[in-house]
């Protein structure tokens, strides 16, 4: 597959035919512009209910049914976060950007504070990879964390906010474990 799409993520799902090893598919992903909030990003990668092996095509069915994983199972998604600038300057309808998050972060998108703060707790343990840019990671005892790309975070249901304080977007790679609290 060529990149003729900058802007898109490619996924290889390998698995098991006959008894070897096969290429199951082979796609682009598709990724969701929010409209209510210029330059934010979020594409699904993966769910599994379990640890076992999965169906490509049952996968891309149950998304974006819940962005959380059931306990014990696991979500990709790739998630690009605008300068916090871009965001206040946008001049949407709050009460619309709340129905955009119920729409396509359904179970995450009930996580978040009604104060507008953006923070957050999720019954997760998550592998966060910064892939591009920089964010801050605010925890409830008021410190922000400065990341780089590279910089990996791991999360254990903390109550957590992400901020992009730079001019440019950040993009990550959330690999997300379902847990019983």
């Amino acid at each position: 597959m060529d990149k003729a799409n900058p802007n898109a993520y490619r996924r290889v799902v390998t698995g098991h035919r006959g008894g070897k090893a096969v290429v199951l598919s082979d796609v682009e992903l598709s990724t969701y512009a929010f409209k209510n909030i210029p330059g934010f990003k979020q594409t699904y990668v993966w769910v599994a209910a379990s640890a076992h092996e999965a169906d490509p095509a049952r996968v891309d069915a149950a998304l974006p049914k819940s962005a959380l994983p059931p306990a014990g199972g696991s979500l990709v998604q790739i998630v690009t976060f605008p300068p916090s600038a871009i965001r206040t300057q946008s001049s949407a309808d709050p009460k619309a950007i709340a129905q955009e998050y119920l729409a396509r972060l359904p179970g995450l998108a009930e996580t978040f504070e009604h104060d507008g703060s953006q923070m957050h707790a999720t019954p997760t343990i998550d592998y966060a990879l910064i892939l591009d840019g920089e964010l801050w990671l605010e925890l409830d005892d008021g410190n922000a964390v400065h990341l780089l790309a590279g910089d990996i975070v791991v999360q254990q249901a903390t109550r957590h906010g992400w901020r992009n304080k730079s001019q440019r977007p950040a993009t990550v790679v959330f690999f997300m474990l379902g847990s019983a609290r």
